[in-house]
């Protein structure tokens, strides 16, 4: 709701001159194909799972991890790495708010967790936490040759309960269709139809996400959409 206010309330001249969200993609994705993302991992017993339905469907993804956490299971790190079809990528060192901390700090937190997280990786991707960026961060991921991922699909993952609804707040916040506000795999699966396929944020750390994630991928490939990986040529141009 911090987010949706300042949007609200700031100019988008402002906004845009301040670099704060760039990871919010404006550039229209190839027809018909999704890019499954997966941040604040890894997760014991929950990566696993996400790997396996991954092997079950025969899915690339990316894993965009937390540098603190993906030192303290390395294990599952290497678990992902060497899947087929898997991307690592960086999510910071310890998921702060870049808007709230000092310009040094940030500059910490994407050097922490890119040493981490990206050692052994080809492809360099960055997402900030929440997608809260600033113009010094890209400054230093551009120098360092680190592309910024955003989203054209926001699960909102976070957002739902146990039960599986989300309250009027957050549905505000989340885009998420007074239809749907019981219903995270439909709000899931008509917002990739509005967008007519797109890169997907979901977190390993939400239960909505994995009681739904078999039936969300099903329900894709049911219906024609061919799911790729942030390296695919055709998503370049939506990577900043």
């Amino acid at each position: 709701m911090k987010k949706l206010e300042e949007r609200v309330t700031v100019d988008e001249t402002t906004l845009k001159e301040h670099c704060r969200f760039v990871s919010e993609i404006a550039a229209v994705p190839p027809a018909g194909e999704v890019v499954l993302t997966f941040d604040d991992g890894p997760e014991p017993g929950q990566t696993e799972l996400i790997l396996a339905l991954l092997k079950k469907y025969q899915i690339p993804a990316t894993f965009f991890m937390i540098g603190q956490k993906a030192e303290a299971h390395p294990d599952l790190v290497r678990q992902v790495t060497d899947t087929e079809n898997t991307l690592v990528a960086s999510h910071s060192w310890s998921h702060p708010n870049f808007h709230d901390i000092p310009v040094s700090e940030q500059q910490e937190e994407i050097n922490k967790g890119l040493a981490i997280v990206n050692k052994e990786n080809e492809y360099k991707l960055f997402r900030y936490p929440y997608g809260n960026s600033s113009c010094e961060s890209n400054q230093l991921l551009k120098s360092l040759e680190y592309r910024i991922v955003g989203w054209h699909v926001d699960s909102c993952d976070w957002a739902f309960d146990h039960h599986g609804e989300v309250d009027a707040k957050e549905a505000l916040s989340c885009g998420v269709l007074a239809r749907n506000r019981k219903d995270y795999a439909e709000h899931v699966l008509s917002s990739i139809r509005a967008h007519n396929g797109g890169i997907i944020l979901m977190h390993e750390i939400h239960p909505n996400t994995l009681k739904q994630l078999d039936g969300i991928i099903a329900r894709l490939l049911n219906e024609g959409y061919r799911f790729k990986n942030l390296n695919d040529p055709a998503f370049q141009k939506v990577l900043h």
